[in-house]
């Protein structure tokens, strides 16, 4: 039997955010350690990762990630939109969510509006508590580091 390592929500949380197209992230339950594979898509595998694909497909000490549609990016923007208490705000950002390029017209408006960082505050703990759900889908301990990250 592995003995399963403790991993930090905020660890898998920072993974979560660096989800690209063309890849997928998995935890190594034994080291906690967090590899990025490419799924060959934009860009040939080389020899160490295709080491790294046969470990993670032979081993059960590997556990994938969400990968950035699971993530649900546009769900984050959408919550944090209705969450906004100037109705003014909300209204914007609601509105350029349903327009064309949401992902980088909602990052332009949070900007201008000046509220970027209360967006990636709430982007963060969006994505702890994701990484807590996902750790206890895949009996993955998990510690919280920050004090008072209310997830």
């Amino acid at each position: 039997m592995m003995e399963k390592v403790t991993v930090n929500i905020e660890s898998i949380a920072d993974a979560m955010e660096a989800t690209m197209d063309g890849w997928e992230q998995y935890l190594n339950m034994e080291t906690g350690e967090i590899v990025s594979l490419s799924d060959g898509t934009w860009s040939d595998r080389d020899e160490e990762d295709e080491t790294l694909a046969e470990e993670i497909d032979t081993t059960d000490k590997y556990v994938r990630l969400p990968n950035q549609y699971e993530i649900h990016e546009y769900e984050i923007m959408e919550e944090f939109a209705y969450a906004t208490p100037n109705p003014r705000n909300q209204e914007k950002l609601l509105h350029v969510l349903r327009g064309r390029k949401p992902y980088r017209n909602f990052k332009d408006e949070i900007n201008y509006l000046g509220i970027s960082e209360s967006y990636y505050a709430w982007r963060l703990i969006a994505l702890c508590k994701k990484a807590k759900n996902w750790c206890e889908e895949n009996e993955v301990p998990y510690k919280i580091r920050t004090e008072g990250l209310n997830i």
